[in-house]
């Protein structure tokens, strides 16, 4: 790896300058020394060590999210007003996003990520309550961390409230502890399988906080994730179970009847907690990537993650896998993170091969949602898509107000409760089967799952006499998620059935394209 690339890894000297930007307390940086010291290099993190990370990064979070008045007082407050300031889509002839539905806040926040001198912005100092909104939207989308390295490569960190900089350096100080915690469970992860032969390829946050961005401490992950191939599920199942991954029972069996029903399995670690998702694929079927997973191998590129060796995807099998899993996956139903880790990867592979880009697009039915992605992440953080493939994949055609919504959906449908912003999708999908007779097929569907997912679901193994009373646990389980989401639908919010028709939109709309 050259000196640009310098290896930044779980113990990097980058990192341990983030976690050391603010005195957490003389008990807390002793823990941080012993874990990010020089020794720290020369040996594999503990379970011990793991833990100690995981309750340091959590106190650290908790004190961003409620340790201040300001940050107390903007979490969970929605950012529904209007604005009609836009930005200009910096080095192409494409006509910008019209952003009239953002919140001042969502523009205030967008301002600040973009590169310095690439704002479009006035140049006027944020006023408190901007500043308060910026925040709050920044700390439930995942990008404080990038949002305090913007103020500090633009050396306005200082213009900030005292306040907002606490809470920025927190939350950037948590994310370090957090991705040294999940950097030292992939190590053992990765070596465990390459012990058995079978390869690994890291994906999203383990591959972009270490060769993206390049620094741990700026990209959260909430989970793990790993590919495996197909032909091995089983087996790499069976030995992450060894690892204590998953239920107290080996749960290989019912992952490998799995493979043609869904595209990974989730597992969480017995003691810390972590979760741990396992993919043989990149969407379920009958979903457009499994024609695609053999070049994904074929492609991957050998890369050294933390103190481990395991495989990544190419720059431009990355670039697609995010834009594809943000608009066609889940119809921007995400964090405005995704468009960060657009930008970034535009940033850190400058010679992508664009032919390879579009011409998967076309062969694979994603034109139209990487087109959105890339116009989206181009307007509103400046991230450098050439002209002459946003041409290509008709990104210049695409509708200003499907764009615009979009974008919409992009930063306000995280601000709903629990897992109503996810089942409305489900309750979408259901929405538009045809036919009385098409709605119950699906639904029986939804409820009768075979024997395999049913116990993976509940914990329970696939053989146990009891698994179908799950069925009857689960048709209650569905009910009330549902017929909650259904009544806030149908009756009592307004601004998700809004969201919902909007979804709906957008969806018809990357599907047709």
């Amino acid at each position: 790896m050259t000196s640009e690339r310098k290896h930044c890894g779980a113990t990097s000297p980058a990192t341990r300058a983030v976690v050391s930007s603010v005195n957490p307390g003389a008990h807390a940086d002793a823990k941080l020394r012993r874990l990010t010291g020089p020794r720290a290099r020369r040996k594999s993190i503990s379970g011990a060590a793991l833990r100690a990370i995981s309750a340091i990064a959590k106190r650290f979070r908790a004190d961003a999210l409620a340790g201040s008045p300001i940050s107390r007082k903007i979490i969970g407050r929605p950012q529904l007003a209007a604005s009609t300031t836009g930005f200009g889509f910096m080095g192409t002839s494409v006509a910008p996003i019209q952003s009239e539905r953002l919140s001042d806040g969502a523009h205030a926040l967008l301002g600040l990520l973009r590169p310095a001198g690439e704002s479009g912005e006035s140049t006027r100092p944020l006023r408190p309550h901007e500043w308060d909104a910026a925040l709050g939207i920044a700390l439930r989308h995942g990008v404080a961390p990038l949002l305090h390295r913007a103020l500090q490569d633009q050396g306005t960190l200082a213009d900030a409230p005292a306040p907002v900089r606490l809470s920025l350096e927190q939350e950037r100080r948590a994310t370090a502890l957090d991705n040294l915690g999940n950097f030292g469970q992939f190590r053992r992860v990765a070596r465990a399988l390459q012990d058995r032969n079978i390869p690994v390829i890291a994906l999203k946050g383990l591959h972009l906080a270490e060769l993206v961005y390049r620094d741990i401490s700026l990209r959260p992950m909430s989970d793990l994730d790993i590919l495996v191939p197909r032909s091995s599920l089983q087996e790499a199942v069976a030995t992450l179970h060894g690892l204590d991954y998953g239920f107290e029972h080996d749960v290989s069996t019912a992952a490998g009847a799995m493979l043609d029903a869904k595209c990974n399995v989730g597992l969480a670690h017995r003691d810390t907690d972590t979760w741990l998702e396992v993919h043989w694929s990149l969407a379920e079927p009958p979903q457009r990537y499994a024609a695609v997973i053999e070049d994904i191998w074929r492609n991957a590129v050998p890369a050294r993650l933390g103190d481990a060796d395991a495989r990544v995807l190419s720059p431009e099998f990355l670039l697609l896998h995010v834009c594809t899993h943000l608009a066609c996956s889940h119809v921007f139903v995400f964090r405005l993170r995704a468009l960060c880790d657009i930008a970034e990867i535009l940033q850190a592979h400058p010679a992508i091969d664009w032919s390879l880009v579009v011409d998967h697009c076309r062969r694979h039915g994603w034109t139209r949602g990487v087109a959105a992605a890339l116009r989206l992440a181009g307007d509103h953080l400046g991230a450098a898509v050439p002209a002459d493939a946003l041409a290509a994949l008709g990104a210049d055609a695409l509708a200003p107000e499907m764009l615009a919504e979009a974008m919409q959906h992009l930063i306000t449908f995280i601000d709903f409760p629990g897992e109503l912003a996810y089942v409305v999708a489900n309750v979408n999908l259901l929405a538009g089967k045809r036919g009385l007779a098409e709605k119950l097929a699906a639904m029986r569907d939804r409820i009768f799952v075979s024997r395999a997912e049913l116990a993976l679901s509940y914990g329970v193994p696939e053989r146990s006499a009891r698994l179908p009373l799950y069925y009857v646990l689960r048709l209650r389980d569905l009910l009330r998620r549902y017929a909650a989401s259904a009544w806030a639908l149908s009756v009592s919010d307004p601004r998700l059935a809004a969201a919902s028709a909007r979804h709906a939109r957008l969806a018809s709309w990357i599907r047709s394209g």
